[in-house]
């Protein structure tokens, strides 16, 4: 294996077998600082991603980042396989410690840590003088870009503390004469960094220079004075009047008591994983602070893993706390407790302070006070973890400058945002990327790999919820001979995902976690979280909760906030609120032990008639009911709309809640009746959106509300793979519309016969079908549909060898295309284009198209759609020679159709595998 010598200490410098390496700056080198950062640990490519594009992101990232890595891989030459491949999303840099600088520096800070213990200040100098040589100018110095920055500032941060305990140990070893030049260029270098100057103070004192120390402290206080309005620190005015009373350096002018360091942090997650984003928010507000006292807030729902993210970032800045760090449990939403008393909290901070018992006051404020004066010139980092509310937190705030506190809530502490300027850090579930990072971290990478779509399907049972996660990762991890798949099977099959996750570690049942949150609801904000489990998800308006709640609005938007306060509950945009799978499922079983039936059904009708009346409203008078649906029960308070574009966003923006009720089993014929008319009506709005709004002649109303059912019917019947249920389907479409002259249910019929006629491999007559249709779109002015039976064209007429046709049908395609869908419309169109080339006998140019439209699928999550693509990719992989290539693809491909129960494409795909 060659032997490397990475740099990150200054320059970028990689030396393969001393033969340096050419890397490519911009993105190929962030890449490669990247992974060198987080050596030998698994960086999923989302990472990558957000740190080499931010917010800022192009077509197709993944692509873009895969590309990068094998320019990377190219310019290391004999070194590539030193960046592995973790599964299809995530890589890792191995390397020695020998070779990389970076750790080289670490592992002769950790030597000097424990000489220094074992009471052998000399070699301990030494082994901090050789992490110190390591350096050779500011880390990464010639690169750029914000993730860069982020790596050099937090290296560069550790250099200064490294040199401040080399010089202390000098001082210690009776060295001053030989570091008083150092210290004078240093202090010259960065005159405001008072512990560099307390150092010369004493090297200057201890080798007979007395004058010189004290000149060097004036000259420090007029510049602090000058430049920042401030004094210098308290150890530095007792050091200046011990050097005056001329008493040996190093001695303090008063010993009151003993000045403790306290480092009561708990320990570190050793398999943290990702939070980039908030990780790098939180460096942010210390930055900010700038020598005031900081204040941030983490806040998220319980089980969002706030607290590791506190933990793991408190341990991460700890070197910038010289005088301590300060970790408190505030246990806010105990059940067992109404949390911790602040003046206890205060009692146990002054004593790991150093303060004697005796000393200690009996009044809230008076303790308050002293921990203030113990703290004043202090730099000290507090974390108060799991805080109930502002109340709570106010009087354990430290005022000294430098100081900075981390609060977690599952409360937004709005009060500390407004009255103390604290930054707020939202914290989410997990990006897929980093979920899947943290369980394969949980249960290893080989399982992982070998059965890489069941973690993915426990990924998403979990919700990506770290602690649902850490729980099924533990039991996996104790349970070796279980397959990842049987559990998986286990989340998908189950009515109840709490009594797996309980199974797995006992007493670790995530209903507990969010029972502490629920049992500190008032009985209003109770009543609405239960609710939500009656309601199809995913979003829901005021309105609809106090139909569901059968009280005034004004009483459910209370309701509403006081939840998502607590972030029991999202406002991903104003008005409309989301709960996450897990909470949603927990609120099922409050309302399943706590509401009576009775209750339940009533709620659930109101639910219905919510959207029902809402519905009827829509649109012109006359294309209301034709029957009366009489009045709504007595709590139904329908949506209200100021113009008919707000009330087309509603039907938009509520089109999956709706689909949703569709599918209700409702109890009671009432409920069935209303359930029924609901689906009528939103039939009936679809087709007047489709049409225009034109005016029907008499009587056609009821079959062409039957047409556009049956037409979208059609398509889920299609997906399902059951042709018999779709020809009939197509036939019933194709008797009610015979005569027709309706352009809206025409369009629809031509859609569904294109792919009726597709499935039979009839590709001539889905042309001419797609034809009609896409011309009937056109002329309504529905350019997506009109855009989807163009493409229909396309590639029908590439399966008829007309390929000329078929790649003006895919450029005008992708021209037309609405921006919000011109990603989806490229990824289709490359599918075309690669079929194409495959049939033109351009292999690579065909496996390139696919690879792109394969990132895009995957990138979007629609999976059929990479299946189906991956399909194609196994074709050209398999004419181009590449047998085991196009067996992986094959494979994979017939995976997803088997999970969507696609049994005749699973079966063909099948055939080919075998027959490879």
């Amino acid at each position: 294996m060659p032997t490397l010598d990475v740099r990150l200490l200054g320059p970028l410098e990689v030396r393969i077998d001393g033969v340096e390496a050419a890397i490519p700056r911009g993105k190929t080198a962030t890449i490669l600082a990247i992974l060198l950062d987080d050596a030998n640990a698994v960086v999923p490519l989302e990472h990558l991603i957000r740190a080499v594009y931010g917010y800022d992101r192009p077509q197709d990232p993944e692509t873009q980042i895969q590309n990068a890595v094998g320019v990377l891989r190219l310019r290391l030459g004999a070194a590539r396989d030193r960046i592995e491949t973790v599964g299809r999303r995530a890589y890792r840099f191995r390397i020695a410690a020998a070779e990389l600088d970076l750790l080289r520096c670490k592992e002769h800070e950790n030597l000097a840590r424990n000489l220094r213990a074992e009471g052998r200040p000399a070699e301990a100098a030494d082994a901090l003088r050789a992490a110190l040589a390591e350096w050779r100018g500011p880390a990464l110095a010639d690169l750029s870009g914000t993730a860069v920055e982020a790596i050099r500032r937090r290296l560069d941060e550790h250099r200064p503390t490294l040199l401040e305990r080399r010089l202390d140990l000098d001082l210690e070893l009776g060295r001053a004469a030989d570091v008083v030049d150092e210290l004078r260029q240093i202090v010259a270098a960065d005159g405001k960094r008072q512990r560099f100057t307390a150092l010369l103070m004493r090297a200057l004192h201890a080798s007979g220079r007395t004058a010189e120390a004290l000149e060097a402290f004036a000259a420090l206080k007029l510049l602090l004075q000058e430049q920042l309005g401030i004094d210098p620190d308290r150890d530095l005015v007792d050091l200046n009047a011990a050097i005056l009373r001329d008493e040996p350096a190093g001695t303090p002018a008063r010993i009151e008591a003993p000045r403790l360091v306290p480092a009561t942090l708990p320990r570190a997650i050793t398999r943290f994983t990702g939070r980039d984003d908030e990780i790098r928010a939180l460096d942010d507000a210390l930055d900010a602070a700038d020598g005031e006292a900081g204040l941030a807030v983490v806040a998220g729902m319980g089980g969002v893993g706030k607290t590791a993210l506190a933990v793991r970032w408190a341990h991460r800045v700890a070197h910038r706390f010289p005088d301590g760090q300060l970790y408190f449990n505030l246990r806010g939403f105990d059940p067992l407790s109404d949390g911790a008393d602040p003046a206890a909290v205060l009692a146990e901070a002054l004593a790991a302070l150093g303060v004697p018992a005796p000393q200690l006051p009996a009044g809230l404020s008076e303790r308050v006070g002293l921990y203030r004066t113990v703290l004043a010139r202090r730099r000290v980092l507090v974390v108060l973890d799991n805080a109930r509310d502002a109340a709570q937190v106010l009087p354990l705030l430290p005022v000294a400058p430098g100081s900075f506190t981390l609060v977690t809530s599952r409360d937004r502490l709005t009060g500390l945002a407004a009255g103390e300027g604290a930054d707020a850090v939202p914290l989410g579930v997990m990006s897929e990327a980093d979920a899947w990072a943290l369980l394969v971290r949980r249960i290893g990478l080989a399982r992982a790999v070998a059965e890489e779509e069941p973690v993915r399907r426990i990924v998403a049972a979990c919700g990506r919820l770290p602690l649902a996660l850490t729980l099924i990762g533990a039991w996996a991890a104790q349970h070796p001979g279980f397959t990842i798949a049987s559990l998986a099977d286990r989340l998908d099959q189950t009515t109840n995902v709490f009594k797996v996750l309980a199974a797995a570690v006992p007493g670790s049942d995530p209903r507990s976690v969010f029972a502490c949150s629920y049992q500190a609801l008032d009985s209003r904000a109770a009543q609405a979280f239960r609710l939500f489990g009656l309601h199809p998800g995913p979003e829901l308006t005021p309105a609809a909760m106090a139909s569901l709640m059968g009280g005034p609005r004004a009483d459910a938007e209370a309701a509403l906030n006081e939840l998502a306060g607590v972030h029991l509950i999202e406002q991903p945009r104003p008005g409309r609120y989301t709960m996450h799978d897990l909470l949603r499922a927990y609120a099922k079983e409050r309302l399943a032990e706590e509401v009576p039936a009775d209750l339940r059904d009533a709620a659930a009708l109101r639910m219905v008639e919510h959207y029902l009346f809402t519905a009827s409203a829509l649109g012109p008078a006359e294309r209301s009911f034709a029957f009366d649906l009489g009045e709504p029960s007595p709590g139904v308070a329908p949506e209200t709309f100021a113009d008919p574009e707000a009330a087309a966003a509603w039907l938009d923006a509520e089109d999956e809640v709706l689909r949703g009720l569709i599918r209700l089993d409702p109890a009671g014929l009432e409920a069935d009746a209303r359930v029924w008319q609901l689906g009528w009506r939103l039939t009936g709005l679809t087709v007047d959106r489709l049409r225009g709004m034109e005016p029907d002649a008499p009587g056609r109303a009821a079959p062409f509300g039957r047409t556009a059912a049956r037409g979208y019917s059609a398509g889920p019947i299609l997906l399902a793979g059951t042709e018999a249920a779709l020809t009939e389907e197509l036939n019933g479409v194709t008797e009610s519309t015979l005569g027709d002259a309706v352009p809206g249910a025409r369009s629809l019929v031509a859609y569904t016969l294109t792919a009726g006629a597709g499935v039979d491999g009839r590709d001539a007559e889905a042309r001419e079908h797609a034809r009609r249709g896409e011309a009937y779109f056109r002329e309504r002015g529905n350019q997506y549909w009109g855009n989807r039976l163009r493409f229909a064209i396309g590639w029908h007429s590439a399966l008829l060898g007309e390929y000329d046709e078929a790649r003006r049908c895919y450029d005008k395609v992708v021209e037309d295309a609405l921006p919000e869908r011109r990603g989806l419309a490229k990824a289709n169109t490359d599918i075309g284009f690669g079929y194409i080339a495959h049939a033109e006998g351009r292999f690579g140019e065909a496996a390139e198209r696919y690879g792109r439209a394969l990132a895009w699928f995957e990138a979007d999550r629609r999976r059929v759609s990479a299946a189906f693509t991956r399909e194609h990719l196994g074709d050209t992989l398999r004419a181009s020679g590449d047998g085991p290539g196009a067996r992986e693809q094959w494979t994979a491909a017939a995976e997803v159709y088997e999970a969507f129960g696609l049994a005749s494409e699973a079966a063909r795909v099948r055939a080919k595998t075998a027959g490879a």
